[in-house]
């Protein structure tokens, strides 16, 4: 494999589609915060990578959550 074709998997792997349903929104976040759990774990024992990634993680559940009440109230 060419690294562009790794590039072009990576990209279509990034590539999220919006979920149509209240409850779709929720399995997105419940499952986003229990891929957190051994990230936070980790970052308790002073692992500074696993501090980081769960910091991205945040972010994102932070924006999603933000994407579901524009939803909920169908602004999105």
């Amino acid at each position: 494999m060419s690294e562009l074709d790794i590039k072009e998997q990576i990209d279509s792997l990034e590539e999220v589609t919006q979920p149509s349903t209240n409850s779709e929104f929720y399995t997105n976040l419940r499952v986003m915060l229990e891929s957190m759990e051994s990230d936070v774990l980790k970052s308790e024992k002073g692992n500074k990578a696993a501090a980081t990634r769960l910091r991205k993680s945040l972010r994102l559940l932070k924006s999603t959550s933000a994407d579901f009440v524009k939803f909920t109230l169908g602004k999105l």
